[in-house]
């Protein structure tokens, strides 16, 4: 009789188990990097505010070093990444992406200059 609570009780938790990890939200991860450059002499820009932006709400920022890269993991398939300047020199931009559509790993980001 004990043996076969035992067993009820064990299926019961595993059935419990495995439902309770089925229905947890799956974790979003996709690289988007590129590089921002000047849009007249083509020279890479540093110190760009690069922000992912889903629903109005910045998600995360990172800025650009000093040969214009940027990197950073989307949170979601489709989301919206802003570029500004905070030296006010260039005027910012703004990019809708679908990362499950698109290859964002090698983004060219032309900036114009105010």
């Amino acid at each position: 009789m004990k043996r076969l609570v035992l067993i009820s009780l064990l299926a019961c938790v595993s059935v419990c188990f495995a439902f309770t990890n089925a229905s947890a939200p799956a974790t979003y991860s996709r690289t988007v990097a590129g590089t921002v450059y000047d849009s007249q002499d083509l020279t890479p820009i540093s110190g760009i505010v690069v922000s992912e932006i889903i629903s109005g709400k910045v998600m995360q920022t990172t800025e650009t070093d000093i040969d214009g890269h940027f990197s950073l993991q989307a949170s979601s398939s489709k989301t919206t990444i802003v570029f500004s300047d905070p030296s006010g020199d260039y005027r910012g931009s703004t990019m809708s992406l679908d990362t499950d559509k698109e290859d964002c790993s090698n983004l060219s980001v032309p900036l114009d200059l105010n």
